[in-house]
Protein backbone atom coordinates (compact mmCIF):
# COMPACT_ATOMS: atom_id res chain seq x y z
CA UNK A 1 0.00 0.00 0.00
CA UNK A 2 1.65 3.23 -0.88
CA UNK A 3 2.28 5.85 2.05
CA UNK A 4 -0.61 8.02 2.16
CA UNK A 5 0.10 10.16 5.52
CA UNK A 6 3.24 11.94 6.59
CA UNK A 7 5.15 10.14 9.11
CA UNK A 8 8.63 10.74 11.31
CA UNK A 9 9.66 8.61 14.13
CA UNK A 10 12.62 8.96 16.01
CA UNK A 11 14.93 6.28 17.25
CA UNK A 12 18.27 5.90 19.54
CA UNK A 13 21.20 4.13 17.67
CA UNK A 14 22.60 1.31 19.30
CA UNK A 15 25.68 2.83 20.97
CA UNK A 16 23.06 5.42 22.59
CA UNK A 17 25.05 8.37 21.17
CA UNK A 18 22.79 10.07 18.79
CA UNK A 19 19.13 10.02 17.72
CA UNK A 20 18.20 9.13 13.81
CA UNK A 21 15.07 10.69 12.41
CA UNK A 22 13.21 8.39 10.25
CA UNK A 23 10.88 10.16 7.44
CA UNK A 24 8.16 8.83 5.63
CA UNK A 25 6.30 11.06 3.58
CA UNK A 26 3.22 11.14 1.60
CA UNK A 27 4.68 11.90 -1.22
CA UNK A 28 7.21 7.99 -1.54
CA UNK A 29 10.00 9.63 -0.32
CA UNK A 30 12.12 8.36 2.71
CA UNK A 31 14.71 9.98 4.13
CA UNK A 32 17.08 9.99 7.39
CA UNK A 33 17.91 12.74 9.84
CA UNK A 34 20.42 12.21 12.81
CA UNK A 35 20.93 14.69 15.75
CA UNK A 36 22.54 14.87 18.66
CA UNK A 37 21.74 12.72 21.89
CA UNK A 38 19.90 15.79 23.75
CA UNK A 39 17.38 16.36 20.57
CA UNK A 40 15.15 13.44 20.74
CA UNK A 41 12.23 15.32 18.90
CA UNK A 42 12.49 14.84 15.02
CA UNK A 43 13.30 18.49 13.83
CA UNK A 44 11.01 20.70 11.24
CA UNK A 45 12.23 19.68 8.06
CA UNK A 46 10.89 20.20 4.66
CA UNK A 47 10.49 16.62 1.90
CA UNK A 48 13.31 16.99 -0.03
CA UNK A 49 11.12 15.77 -3.17
CA UNK A 50 7.67 17.80 -2.69
CA UNK A 51 8.32 20.42 0.49
CA UNK A 52 6.00 18.55 2.43
CA UNK A 53 6.20 20.04 6.13
CA UNK A 54 3.43 17.89 8.01
CA UNK A 55 4.67 14.77 9.53
CA UNK A 56 3.19 13.10 12.06
CA UNK A 57 5.10 11.75 15.37
CA UNK A 58 4.87 8.18 15.09
CA UNK A 59 6.01 7.21 18.69
CA UNK A 60 2.73 8.59 20.30
CA UNK A 61 0.29 8.63 17.85
CA UNK A 62 -1.85 5.92 19.14
CA UNK A 63 -1.29 6.74 22.38
CA UNK A 64 -2.05 10.37 23.08
CA UNK A 65 -4.78 10.59 25.75
CA UNK A 66 -6.93 13.58 24.27
CA UNK A 67 -9.26 14.18 21.64
CA UNK A 68 -6.94 15.32 18.67
CA UNK A 69 -8.31 17.28 15.33
CA UNK A 70 -6.25 16.20 12.43
CA UNK A 71 -6.36 18.45 9.51
CA UNK A 72 -5.21 15.85 7.36
CA UNK A 73 -4.96 11.93 7.27
CA UNK A 74 -5.61 9.72 4.66
CA UNK A 75 -6.43 5.54 4.79
CA UNK A 76 -6.94 2.35 2.45
CA UNK A 77 -9.69 0.13 1.40
CA UNK A 78 -9.71 -3.53 1.24
CA UNK A 79 -12.93 -5.30 -0.09
CA UNK A 80 -12.96 -9.10 -0.04
CA UNK A 81 -15.42 -11.77 -0.84
CA UNK A 82 -15.29 -15.31 1.10
CA UNK A 83 -17.24 -18.31 0.73
CA UNK A 84 -20.04 -16.77 3.84
CA UNK A 85 -19.60 -13.07 3.38
CA UNK A 86 -18.69 -10.12 2.06
CA UNK A 87 -16.33 -7.98 4.13
CA UNK A 88 -13.77 -4.30 3.78
CA UNK A 89 -11.19 -3.28 6.32
CA UNK A 90 -9.91 0.15 6.43
CA UNK A 91 -5.93 0.37 6.98
CA UNK A 92 -3.03 2.70 7.22
CA UNK A 93 0.55 2.42 7.38
CA UNK A 94 2.33 3.26 10.34
CA UNK A 95 6.19 3.09 10.87
CA UNK A 96 7.47 0.68 13.25
CA UNK A 97 10.91 0.10 14.99
CA UNK A 98 12.11 -3.61 15.16
CA UNK A 99 15.07 -3.95 17.12
CA UNK A 100 16.43 -7.22 16.13
CA UNK A 101 16.80 -5.72 12.49
CA UNK A 102 17.75 -2.28 13.70
CA UNK A 103 15.26 -1.15 11.02
CA UNK A 104 12.07 0.88 10.33
CA UNK A 105 9.75 0.33 7.86
CA UNK A 106 5.75 0.73 7.00
CA UNK A 107 3.31 -1.90 8.76
CA UNK A 108 -0.35 -2.07 7.70
CA UNK A 109 -2.53 -1.26 10.68
CA UNK A 110 -6.63 -1.98 10.45
CA UNK A 111 -8.46 0.73 11.66
CA UNK A 112 -11.91 -1.37 11.00
CA UNK A 113 -13.78 -3.93 9.29
CA UNK A 114 -17.19 -4.36 8.38
CA UNK A 115 -18.88 -7.80 7.37
CA UNK A 116 -22.22 -9.02 5.79
CA UNK A 117 -22.73 -12.65 5.84
CA UNK A 118 -24.35 -14.11 2.33
CA UNK A 119 -27.41 -15.86 4.22
CA UNK A 120 -28.50 -12.82 5.93
CA UNK A 121 -28.60 -14.53 9.47
CA UNK A 122 -26.61 -12.57 11.27
CA UNK A 123 -26.73 -8.90 11.21
CA UNK A 124 -24.52 -6.23 9.88
CA UNK A 125 -21.55 -6.50 11.63
CA UNK A 126 -18.71 -3.93 12.73
CA UNK A 127 -15.61 -4.26 14.57
CA UNK A 128 -13.21 -1.55 15.19
CA UNK A 129 -9.35 -2.50 15.51
CA UNK A 130 -7.93 0.46 16.66
CA UNK A 131 -8.73 3.00 19.51
CA UNK A 132 -7.65 6.02 16.95
CA UNK A 133 -10.95 5.32 14.91
CA UNK A 134 -13.18 6.71 18.45
CA UNK A 135 -10.38 9.29 19.60
CA UNK A 136 -10.01 11.62 16.49
CA UNK A 137 -11.59 13.57 14.30
CA UNK A 138 -10.90 15.58 10.57
CA UNK A 139 -10.97 18.62 9.93
CA UNK A 140 -13.11 18.36 6.24
CA UNK A 141 -15.53 21.09 4.92
CA UNK A 142 -14.69 23.73 7.11
CA UNK A 143 -15.74 21.95 10.26
CA UNK A 144 -14.49 18.70 12.90
CA UNK A 145 -16.04 15.72 11.60
CA UNK A 146 -15.44 12.32 13.89
CA UNK A 147 -13.14 10.27 12.62
CA UNK A 148 -15.22 7.18 13.73
CA UNK A 149 -18.14 8.14 11.45
CA UNK A 150 -15.67 8.96 8.46
CA UNK A 151 -14.42 5.49 8.45
CA UNK A 152 -18.01 3.74 8.70
CA UNK A 153 -19.68 5.52 6.33
CA UNK A 154 -16.84 4.79 3.42
CA UNK A 155 -16.55 1.55 4.62
CA UNK A 156 -20.32 0.80 4.25
CA UNK A 157 -20.56 2.85 0.73
CA UNK A 158 -17.77 0.32 -0.74
CA UNK A 159 -19.10 -2.91 0.68
CA UNK A 160 -22.87 -1.72 -0.60
CA UNK A 161 -21.05 -1.10 -4.24
CA UNK A 162 -19.03 -4.55 -4.35
CA UNK A 163 -22.13 -6.41 -3.15
CA UNK A 164 -24.23 -4.81 -5.87
CA UNK A 165 -21.81 -5.28 -8.50
CA UNK A 166 -21.14 -8.63 -7.74
CA UNK A 167 -24.62 -10.11 -6.73
CA UNK A 168 -24.75 -13.45 -5.23
CA UNK A 169 -27.40 -15.67 -7.29
CA UNK A 170 -30.25 -15.09 -4.54
CA UNK A 171 -29.72 -11.27 -4.86
CA UNK A 172 -29.94 -11.41 -8.68
CA UNK A 173 -33.59 -10.01 -9.25
CA UNK A 174 -32.56 -7.21 -7.03
CA UNK A 175 -32.47 -3.04 -8.72
CA UNK A 176 -30.17 -0.51 -7.58
CA UNK A 177 -32.91 1.78 -8.90
CA UNK A 178 -34.81 0.76 -6.22
CA UNK A 179 -32.92 1.58 -3.54
CA UNK A 180 -32.18 5.43 -4.74
CA UNK A 181 -34.49 7.27 -1.85
CA UNK A 182 -33.27 4.78 0.82
CA UNK A 183 -29.75 5.92 2.80
CA UNK A 184 -27.13 3.56 3.39
CA UNK A 185 -28.24 2.37 6.13
CA UNK A 186 -31.20 1.18 4.43
CA UNK A 187 -29.69 -0.01 1.55
CA UNK A 188 -27.95 -2.40 3.20
CA UNK A 189 -30.74 -3.34 5.36
CA UNK A 190 -32.84 -4.07 2.66
CA UNK A 191 -29.91 -6.31 1.11
CA UNK A 192 -29.95 -8.30 4.32
CA UNK A 193 -33.18 -8.56 4.18
CA UNK A 194 -33.43 -10.84 1.22
CA UNK A 195 -30.46 -12.77 1.84
CA UNK A 196 -32.29 -13.84 5.04
CA UNK A 197 -35.74 -13.80 2.96
CA UNK A 198 -34.48 -15.21 -0.62
CA UNK A 199 -37.34 -16.37 -1.75
CA UNK A 200 -39.35 -12.90 -1.21
CA UNK A 201 -38.36 -11.76 -4.51
CA UNK A 202 -40.41 -8.64 -3.80
CA UNK A 203 -39.48 -5.05 -3.35
CA UNK A 204 -42.33 -4.06 -1.79
CA UNK A 205 -42.01 -6.58 1.14
CA UNK A 206 -39.09 -4.68 2.82
CA UNK A 207 -41.60 -1.27 3.66
CA UNK A 208 -43.71 -3.79 5.36
CA UNK A 209 -44.01 -3.90 9.31
CA UNK A 210 -43.38 -7.58 10.07
CA UNK A 211 -42.22 -8.00 13.38
CA UNK A 212 -42.63 -12.02 13.89
CA UNK A 213 -42.14 -13.51 10.27
CA UNK A 214 -39.75 -16.03 11.50
CA UNK A 215 -41.70 -16.71 15.11
CA UNK A 216 -41.20 -20.94 15.12
CA UNK A 217 -43.97 -23.00 15.93
CA UNK A 218 -43.40 -27.13 16.75
CA UNK A 219 -46.47 -27.58 14.26
CA UNK A 220 -47.76 -25.10 12.09
CA UNK A 221 -45.68 -22.57 8.91
CA UNK A 222 -43.94 -19.95 10.37
CA UNK A 223 -44.72 -16.41 9.10
CA UNK A 224 -42.08 -16.13 6.56
CA UNK A 225 -43.21 -19.38 5.35
CA UNK A 226 -46.79 -18.10 4.97
CA UNK A 227 -45.74 -14.84 2.84
CA UNK A 228 -43.20 -16.83 0.89
CA UNK A 229 -46.72 -18.86 -0.14
CA UNK A 230 -48.47 -15.91 -0.89
CA UNK A 231 -45.85 -14.63 -2.78
CA UNK A 232 -44.90 -17.04 -5.34
CA UNK A 233 -47.58 -19.89 -5.13
CA UNK A 234 -49.36 -17.53 -8.37
CA UNK A 235 -47.59 -15.47 -10.23
CA UNK A 236 -50.11 -13.23 -11.69
CA UNK A 237 -49.88 -9.72 -11.71
CA UNK A 238 -53.22 -8.91 -11.23
CA UNK A 239 -53.40 -10.98 -7.85
CA UNK A 240 -49.54 -9.08 -6.31
CA UNK A 241 -50.72 -6.16 -7.59
CA UNK A 242 -54.06 -6.61 -5.16
CA UNK A 243 -51.99 -7.92 -2.23
CA UNK A 244 -49.41 -4.80 -2.51
CA UNK A 245 -51.74 -2.06 -2.96
CA UNK A 246 -54.09 -3.48 -0.19
CA UNK A 247 -51.15 -3.44 2.61
CA UNK A 248 -49.27 -0.29 0.95
CA UNK A 249 -52.06 1.76 1.63
CA UNK A 250 -51.61 0.90 5.36
CA UNK A 251 -48.08 0.62 6.07
CA UNK A 252 -47.70 3.88 8.19
CA UNK A 253 -50.53 2.58 10.51
CA UNK A 254 -50.76 -1.28 11.27
CA UNK A 255 -48.54 -4.05 10.52
CA UNK A 256 -49.26 -6.65 8.45
CA UNK A 257 -50.37 -9.96 9.32
CA UNK A 258 -50.07 -12.88 6.97
CA UNK A 259 -52.73 -14.74 8.20
CA UNK A 260 -55.24 -14.41 6.33
CA UNK A 261 -54.22 -13.95 3.11
CA UNK A 262 -52.24 -17.04 3.67
CA UNK A 263 -55.73 -18.93 4.54
CA UNK A 264 -57.28 -17.27 1.44
CA UNK A 265 -54.03 -18.46 -0.86
CA UNK A 266 -54.39 -21.94 0.38
CA UNK A 267 -58.12 -22.53 -0.49
CA UNK A 268 -59.49 -19.97 -3.07
CA UNK A 269 -58.58 -21.32 -6.89
CA UNK A 270 -60.13 -18.54 -8.78
CA UNK A 271 -57.80 -15.73 -9.51
CA UNK A 272 -60.43 -13.01 -9.70
CA UNK A 273 -61.96 -14.09 -6.29
CA UNK A 274 -58.72 -14.51 -4.47
CA UNK A 275 -57.67 -10.39 -6.03
CA UNK A 276 -61.32 -10.13 -4.23
CA UNK A 277 -59.83 -11.28 -0.61
CA UNK A 278 -56.63 -9.62 -1.11
CA UNK A 279 -58.21 -6.44 -1.86
CA UNK A 280 -59.49 -6.16 1.44
CA UNK A 281 -58.42 -3.71 4.11
CA UNK A 282 -55.96 -5.28 5.80
CA UNK A 283 -56.79 -3.58 9.35
CA UNK A 284 -60.45 -5.68 8.86
CA UNK A 285 -59.04 -9.36 7.58
CA UNK A 286 -56.17 -9.17 9.87
CA UNK A 287 -58.46 -9.71 13.14
CA UNK A 288 -60.16 -12.83 11.56
CA UNK A 289 -57.43 -15.44 11.57
CA UNK A 290 -54.85 -15.84 14.10
CA UNK A 291 -52.14 -18.02 15.02
CA UNK A 292 -53.90 -20.17 16.79
CA UNK A 293 -56.92 -20.54 14.24
CA UNK A 294 -55.52 -20.12 10.79
CA UNK A 295 -54.93 -24.12 10.51
CA UNK A 296 -58.75 -25.24 10.93
CA UNK A 297 -59.75 -22.18 9.25
CA UNK A 298 -58.27 -23.71 5.88
CA UNK A 299 -59.73 -26.80 6.57
CA UNK A 300 -63.40 -25.57 7.01
CA UNK A 301 -63.39 -23.72 4.02
CA UNK A 302 -62.22 -26.46 2.20
CA UNK A 303 -65.37 -28.19 3.95
CA UNK A 304 -67.62 -25.59 2.48
CA UNK A 305 -66.06 -25.64 -0.55
CA UNK A 306 -67.86 -29.74 -0.93
CA UNK A 307 -71.24 -27.47 -0.70
CA UNK A 308 -71.03 -24.05 -1.54
CA UNK A 309 -69.38 -22.30 -4.62
CA UNK A 310 -66.19 -20.94 -4.48
CA UNK A 311 -67.92 -17.59 -5.46
CA UNK A 312 -70.51 -17.69 -2.89
CA UNK A 313 -67.70 -17.77 0.06
CA UNK A 314 -65.76 -15.11 -1.57
CA UNK A 315 -68.78 -12.66 -1.42
CA UNK A 316 -69.49 -13.95 2.34
CA UNK A 317 -65.88 -12.60 3.26
CA UNK A 318 -66.34 -9.83 0.98
CA UNK A 319 -69.48 -8.51 2.36
CA UNK A 320 -69.70 -9.57 5.74
CA UNK A 321 -65.83 -7.99 6.25
CA UNK A 322 -66.21 -4.76 5.20
CA UNK A 323 -69.81 -4.35 6.28
CA UNK A 324 -68.53 -1.64 9.38
CA UNK A 325 -71.96 -1.34 11.21
CA UNK A 326 -71.98 -5.54 11.59
CA UNK A 327 -68.05 -5.75 11.52
CA UNK A 328 -67.96 -6.65 15.42
CA UNK A 329 -70.80 -8.97 15.00
CA UNK A 330 -68.91 -10.41 12.16
CA UNK A 331 -65.71 -11.23 13.84
CA UNK A 332 -67.32 -12.77 17.33
CA UNK A 333 -68.75 -15.43 14.99
CA UNK A 334 -66.06 -16.11 12.84
CA UNK A 335 -63.98 -16.28 16.25
CA UNK A 336 -66.63 -18.44 17.71
CA UNK A 337 -66.50 -20.93 14.71
CA UNK A 338 -63.41 -21.34 14.75
CA UNK A 339 -62.52 -22.10 18.05
CA UNK A 340 -65.64 -24.93 18.58
CA UNK A 341 -64.01 -26.26 15.48
CA UNK A 342 -60.66 -26.70 17.28
CA UNK A 343 -62.73 -29.30 19.04
CA UNK A 344 -61.64 -32.62 18.82
CA UNK A 345 -63.28 -34.68 15.62
CA UNK A 346 -64.89 -31.91 15.12
CA UNK A 347 -64.99 -32.22 11.21
CA UNK A 348 -66.20 -35.97 11.53
CA UNK A 349 -69.43 -34.58 13.47
CA UNK A 350 -69.31 -32.11 10.68
CA UNK A 351 -69.50 -34.23 7.94
CA UNK A 352 -72.25 -36.12 9.30
CA UNK A 353 -74.60 -33.47 10.68
CA UNK A 354 -74.57 -30.68 9.03
CA UNK A 355 -77.37 -28.92 7.73
CA UNK A 356 -76.83 -26.61 4.32
CA UNK A 357 -78.00 -23.21 5.35
CA UNK A 358 -77.40 -19.95 3.98
CA UNK A 359 -74.01 -18.54 3.71
CA UNK A 360 -73.83 -15.84 6.44
CA UNK A 361 -71.19 -15.94 9.37
CA UNK A 362 -74.14 -15.80 12.07
CA UNK A 363 -76.33 -18.80 10.41
CA UNK A 364 -72.75 -20.56 9.88
CA UNK A 365 -72.02 -20.27 13.69
CA UNK A 366 -75.69 -21.01 14.55
CA UNK A 367 -75.15 -24.45 12.97
CA UNK A 368 -72.49 -25.57 14.08
CA UNK A 369 -73.95 -25.05 17.39
CA UNK A 370 -76.48 -27.28 16.76
CA UNK A 371 -74.17 -29.71 15.65
CA UNK A 372 -72.27 -29.85 18.76
CA UNK A 373 -75.59 -30.32 20.63
CA UNK A 374 -76.17 -33.35 19.14
CA UNK A 375 -73.00 -34.79 19.79
CA UNK A 376 -72.99 -33.95 22.94
CA UNK A 377 -75.75 -36.25 23.67
CA UNK A 378 -73.93 -39.13 22.23
CA UNK A 379 -70.58 -38.28 24.33
CA UNK A 380 -69.88 -40.28 26.99
CA UNK A 381 -70.92 -38.27 30.64
CA UNK A 382 -68.06 -39.43 32.63
CA UNK A 383 -65.39 -37.29 29.58
CA UNK A 384 -64.60 -35.12 32.14
CA UNK A 385 -62.71 -32.01 32.55
CA UNK A 386 -59.15 -31.38 34.82
CA UNK A 387 -58.54 -28.24 36.03
CA UNK A 388 -55.30 -26.52 37.93
CA UNK A 389 -55.71 -25.54 40.93
CA UNK A 390 -55.74 -21.73 41.14
CA UNK A 391 -58.85 -22.18 38.63
CA UNK A 392 -60.50 -24.53 41.63
CA UNK A 393 -60.08 -22.07 43.96
CA UNK A 394 -61.51 -19.55 42.42
CA UNK A 395 -65.12 -21.29 42.41
CA UNK A 396 -67.30 -20.43 44.95
CA UNK A 397 -69.75 -17.44 45.68
CA UNK A 398 -68.75 -14.00 45.42
CA UNK A 399 -71.27 -11.47 46.39
CA UNK A 400 -74.08 -12.10 44.78
CA UNK A 401 -73.03 -14.29 41.97
CA UNK A 402 -71.74 -17.98 42.57
CA UNK A 403 -68.71 -18.78 40.17
CA UNK A 404 -68.63 -23.01 38.82
CA UNK A 405 -66.59 -25.20 36.85
CA UNK A 406 -67.91 -27.50 34.65
CA UNK A 407 -66.88 -31.06 35.20
CA UNK A 408 -67.40 -32.73 32.20
CA UNK A 409 -68.46 -32.54 28.34
CA UNK A 410 -71.87 -33.76 29.15
CA UNK A 411 -72.45 -30.57 31.90
CA UNK A 412 -70.86 -27.97 29.46
CA UNK A 413 -72.98 -29.33 26.76
CA UNK A 414 -76.18 -28.36 28.84
CA UNK A 415 -74.90 -24.87 30.29
CA UNK A 416 -74.45 -24.26 26.68
CA UNK A 417 -78.51 -25.14 26.18
CA UNK A 418 -79.33 -23.21 29.05
CA UNK A 419 -77.44 -20.01 27.59
CA UNK A 420 -78.27 -20.74 23.67
CA UNK A 421 -74.56 -20.08 22.96
CA UNK A 422 -71.55 -21.97 21.84
CA UNK A 423 -69.91 -22.63 24.82
CA UNK A 424 -69.88 -26.56 24.36
CA UNK A 425 -67.37 -26.64 21.20
CA UNK A 426 -64.61 -25.05 24.29
CA UNK A 427 -64.68 -28.65 25.41
CA UNK A 428 -61.32 -28.77 22.97
CA UNK A 429 -59.64 -25.77 24.27
CA UNK A 430 -60.74 -26.85 27.95
CA UNK A 431 -59.05 -30.14 27.39
CA UNK A 432 -55.63 -28.24 25.94
CA UNK A 433 -56.03 -26.14 28.58
CA UNK A 434 -56.06 -23.27 26.73
CA UNK A 435 -59.42 -22.06 28.26
CA UNK A 436 -61.28 -22.38 31.39
CA UNK A 437 -65.34 -21.19 31.14
CA UNK A 438 -66.83 -20.71 34.43
CA UNK A 439 -70.47 -20.49 35.07
CA UNK A 440 -72.38 -17.49 36.99
CA UNK A 441 -74.91 -18.56 38.75
CA UNK A 442 -77.50 -16.48 41.16
CA UNK A 443 -80.45 -18.27 43.40
CA UNK A 444 -79.08 -21.50 41.69
CA UNK A 445 -80.46 -20.13 37.85
CA UNK A 446 -76.93 -20.23 35.25
CA UNK A 447 -77.25 -16.19 34.00
CA UNK A 448 -73.43 -16.17 32.63
CA UNK A 449 -70.66 -17.88 30.95
CA UNK A 450 -67.38 -16.51 31.59
CA UNK A 451 -63.85 -17.67 29.37
CA UNK A 452 -60.55 -17.50 31.45
CA UNK A 453 -57.77 -17.36 29.58
CA UNK A 454 -54.15 -17.64 31.96
CA UNK A 455 -55.97 -15.16 34.87
CA UNK A 456 -57.22 -12.83 31.94
CA UNK A 457 -61.10 -12.52 31.39
CA UNK A 458 -61.17 -13.44 27.54
CA UNK A 459 -64.96 -12.64 27.56
CA UNK A 460 -68.38 -12.75 29.09
CA UNK A 461 -71.65 -13.68 28.13
CA UNK A 462 -75.48 -13.80 29.04
CA UNK A 463 -78.14 -15.30 27.27
CA UNK A 464 -77.97 -15.68 23.63
CA UNK A 465 -74.48 -14.41 23.63
CA UNK A 466 -76.10 -11.05 24.64
CA UNK A 467 -73.87 -8.62 26.96
CA UNK A 468 -73.62 -8.68 30.96
CA UNK A 469 -75.02 -6.10 32.63
CA UNK A 470 -72.59 -3.39 34.06
CA UNK A 471 -73.70 -4.28 37.49
CA UNK A 472 -72.72 -8.28 37.23
CA UNK A 473 -70.02 -7.36 34.90
CA UNK A 474 -68.64 -5.15 38.03
CA UNK A 475 -69.14 -8.28 40.19
CA UNK A 476 -67.74 -10.54 37.59
CA UNK A 477 -64.58 -8.55 37.23
CA UNK A 478 -63.95 -7.98 41.15
CA UNK A 479 -64.17 -11.46 41.13
CA UNK A 480 -61.44 -12.09 38.54
CA UNK A 481 -59.06 -9.46 40.77
CA UNK A 482 -59.37 -11.17 44.23
CA UNK A 483 -60.14 -15.15 43.20
CA UNK A 484 -57.56 -15.18 39.95
CA UNK A 485 -54.36 -13.85 41.90
CA UNK A 486 -51.22 -14.66 40.12
CA UNK A 487 -49.29 -17.34 42.14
Amino acid sequence: MKNANSWALSVQNKEATKWNHHYFCSCSKEFRLTTELDEPEAPNILCPMCANDYFKDAAVFENMKSTKIWKYFKWAIAVNENKDDWNVTIQYDLPSYNEATNQVKLENQDLLRIKLSKDGSSPFEVSYKSKIVSQYSLFLDDRAQPFKKLLLDEAKENLYKFVMTNKSETMEWLDEDDARELSLDEKLKRITYFLKNSHLKEREFFFWKMEHLHHRTLEFPTQIEMLNFIANHRKEKSIKKALYNAYGNSIGHIEYNPYSDYVFSRTIDDINLLTKLYEIYPAIKQHVFTDETFSVAIEFIQFLKKRYTEKQIVRLFVEEMQDIKEHSKVLHNWRDTLRMLQTRNAFEYLERHFVKVKLTSKKLHDEIVRVFHIVSYQLDSKESFEYDEKYLSARGRYKELEFRLPQTVKELSLWATVLHNCMFGYSGRIHRRQSVIYGAFKDEELLYAVEVSGFAIVQAKANFNGVVPDGDMGVIRGWKSDRLLIS
